[in-house]
Formats: C-alpha cells, sequence, structure tokens
C-alpha cells in the first residue's frame, strides 16, 4: 500500500550497558548504513501506536514504554521527511531479526560512537537524545 506521507517515527533503544541498538540496512533508502527500528507512520495512525508497531514489527520487543524525544526534518531530495524521534529501555530483553529483508542484523553501539554511518535523520535524533534537545533541521 503506498504511503505518500512523509512522516515517520524511530527509536533510541537501550539496554543495561546504555548501549543503541542499530541495524544494517538493505533493499532500502541507504543500503548498507545502520538506523534505528523505526518507519512510516500510516494515514489516521496515533504516533505511539505507530512506533509501538514499528519496533515490534522489527525487533520482536514488545511491552516498551517510550519517551518523547523530539522532532528532527531530514531533507531527502524530493521531499522533506518528518521523524517523531522516541525512546525506550528494553532491559533484559533481546531483540530478533524480524524483517531480514530489511535489515542484515541488529547490533549494540556505545553511546559515545562514531555514528558516521548512521541515516542522516537517525544520526541527528541520537544527537538529539544526547544534547537534550528537541527540534533539529537537517536541510541542503
Amino acid at each position: 500500500m503506498p504511503n505518500p506521507q512523509p512522516l515517520g517515527t524511530c527509536a533510541i533503544l537501550t539496554n543495561n550497558q546504555n548501549q543503541i541498538l542499530l541495524g544494517k540496512r538493505k533493499n532500502s533508502y541507504k543500503a548498507g548504513l545502520y538506523g534505528l527500528p523505526g518507519g512510516r507512520i500510516e494515514l489516521n495512525e496515533p504516533i505511539l501506536s505507530a512506533i509501538t508497531r514499528e519496533v515490534t514489527e522489527e525487533t520482536g520487543l514488545t511491552n516498551l514504554e517510550f519517551t518523547f524525544v523530539g522532532v528532527v526534518r531530514e531533507n531527502q531530495v524530493e521531499y522533506d521527511f518528518i521523524h517523531f524521534v522516541y525512546t525506550a529501555h528494553i532491559g533484559d530483553q533481546v531483540p530478533k531479526l524480524c524483517e531480514p529483508e530489511k535489515c542484515e542484523g541488529w547490533e549494540w553501539f556505545a553511546a559515545n560512537s562514531d555514528f558516521s554511518n548512521v541515516l542522516p535523520g537517525h544520526r541527528a535524533a541520537i544527537q538529539l537524545q544526547q544534547q537534550s534537545e528537541t527540534l533539529v533541521d537537517i536541510v541542503q
């Protein structure tokens, strides 16, 4: 089903070692880079429902308490994509690779890692959280 809305949501998921979960993308926008769990918001779907759905679809993780971080506007040449950013602590749950056609695998990264191989909008989301900001504009 086509989704004309340039709206999405992503989650900064942390474990008990305060590491961030990232997946290496394949067969999608900017394949080869790492990205946070997340995806597009469906028409008329509440944003919190979207992030809950996307995280479960991609990682199998459930019963997470999401906290809103902020908004990233990323220019993707043909349109501006809006990312609603959330965070959640997964405790001792183990993420699963639920969409192997879209992701090569999930990996944990230290919070102070070099995130240069992360999607620009998702890298901005991590920086947003680390700097306690609520809005970032990535325009070209």
